[in-house]
């Protein structure tokens, strides 16, 4: 049988999708173990409160995408960041982080992938890391769509998404988040909304002999943008919760 000896399009662009991504993987994976503020196990008991309450709102794992169902053979391969650009102006984080974050910034970043699933559902994993500190994010997410949208109809998802931290070895954090986002898409731009409730709970080691506990379930908001190139997909997000933080996430996929 004689091969074509011309992949098609489609091929290419999800073989330069794969790529990019793998890209991001290692380099996350091998360069960003090195640049590590620990969290302190001698932090007082009141300043890690703060801490954690301010960190976990920054390290939420937020959709960062529309609420349309991407279909049996859809998925997203992607890479975003989230910035809290007045994270280390807080008084808590010299006694909680062991070294000054650059700029006073807090960015998180995150790969990960999604995929579609009949009945209008999608499932999705992430990595991620809080740079400059010692904390990994693992998180997971599943979204269905109440309302699958269409050329004039919007789409409504109802979205579940947990997190786990790891890395730290004197803190941890588990997070747990429920939303319903709204979205319609155009031709080439995809602007959505969303808004939940987000439980966090942190723990600390402390060096004198207890563990610190802090739980609290807060709201969030967010909307966003999508610009749907042929290659890639490129999304905007503002999300509030007790601050306000940017987020922008570069995808592949179909």
């Amino acid at each position: 049988m004689r091969r074509n000896p011309h992949p098609r399009p489609l091929s290419r662009k999800r073989e330069r999708g794969e790529k990019l991504f793998l890209i991001v993987f290692v380099f996350l994976a091998t360069a960003l173990p090195a640049l590590a503020a620990d969290v302190r196990p001698d932090a007082p008991e009141a300043d890690f409160r703060e801490f954690n309450r301010r960190f976990a709102m920054a390290a939420y794992h937020y959709p960062r995408h529309g609420a349309a169902p991407l279909g049996l053979i859809g998925f997203d391969v992607y890479a975003d960041a989230a910035v809290d650009r007045d994270f280390g102006d807080e008084d808590f984080v010299g006694t909680v982080l062991d070294d000054d974050l650059t700029g006073d910034v807090l960015a998180v970043v995150r790969v990960g992938a999604r995929k579609g699933l009949p009945a209008g559902i999608n499932i999705g994993v992430s990595y991620g890391r809080a740079l400059e500190t010692d904390i990994d994010l693992v998180s997971a997410d599943l979204q269905w769509a109440i309302l699958e949208g269409g050329l004039l109809a919007p789409a409504l998802s109802l979205r579940l998404t947990g997190t786990r931290s790891m890395g730290s070895d004197v803190y941890d954090l588990d997070q747990y988040g429920a939303e319903l986002l709204f979205s319609k898409g155009f031709t080439v731009l995809t602007p959505y909304v969303g808004a939940g409730i987000v439980r966090s709970e942190g723990s600390l080691e402390s060096s004198l002999g207890r563990t610190f506990e802090d739980s609290q379930t807060r709201g969030v908001v967010y909307g966003g943008i999508t610009l749907n190139l042929l290659l890639p997909k490129i999304t905007v997000e503002v999300e509030k919760a007790d601050v306000v933080q940017g987020a922008v996430r570069v995808a592949f996929g179909l």
